[in-house]
């Protein structure tokens, strides 16, 4: 009966061991989030988790590593489904994520790539105020354009009065040349 005995407190002795290290892998999987979960976040839930990540970060709180912390602030600030996106912050993350760990980071391929996406942005970004400055500029070439116009059809109206004006004045100046010479003749006239 011993050594029947003595197999059944050996198993339940690896049993007992098996839950707590079950219990601690459970614990730590819990704690530690990967970037699907930063993904799937939803509107509400990311300034919620930008806080608390930036909090982890100025405290050097050790559940989760620095370069993590930036690499996931980065995901955020940049998330599509942020309502106050900030790219030039989320490049700035991901510049210092990849410095603090250019050899080893996990997510190395992915943090180059959404920087050439930032950086993409942030140059559209220029271009678009580079537009925006020239879309004003259009607005007040318009503007001018129109006000011009105006003064073109004003101008153009005073001209075609004053061309008519001008041959009202040559018929009537001509009517005159005629009268002054039949003047003229009568008065050679009455001399002679």
């Amino acid at each position: 009966m011993k050594p029947n005995y003595l197999l059944k407190l050996i198993v339940l002795f690896f049993l007992l061991c098996m839950v707590i290290s079950i219990t601690g892998c459970v614990q730590q999987t819990k704690n530690m989030k990967d970037s699907t979960y930063y993904l799937t976040l939803q509107t509400k839930e990311i300034k919620t988790e930008i806080s608390r990540l930036e909090k982890a970060l100025k405290s050097e709180d050790k559940s989760l590593s620095r370069p993590t912390s930036l690499y996931y602030l980065a995901l955020l600030y940049s998330h599509f489904k942020n309502p106050e996106p900030d790219y030039k912050h989320a490049f700035k993350n991901l510049e210092e994520y990849i410095l603090l760990d250019p050899d080893g980071a996990e997510q190395k391929s992915s943090a180059q790539y959404l920087m050439s996406l930032l950086n993409k942005l942030k140059i559209n970004k220029n271009l678009l105020n580079k537009l925006k400055i020239n879309e004003d500029l259009l607005n007040k070439l318009k503007t001018l354009i129109t006000t011009l116009k105006q003064e073109n059809k004003t101008l153009t109206e005073k001209y075609e009065k004053l061309v008519i004006e001008n041959q009202n004045t040559k018929e009537i100046i001509e009517k005159l040349k005629q009268l002054d010479i039949q003047l003229e003749k009568k008065r050679e006239k009455k001399l002679k």
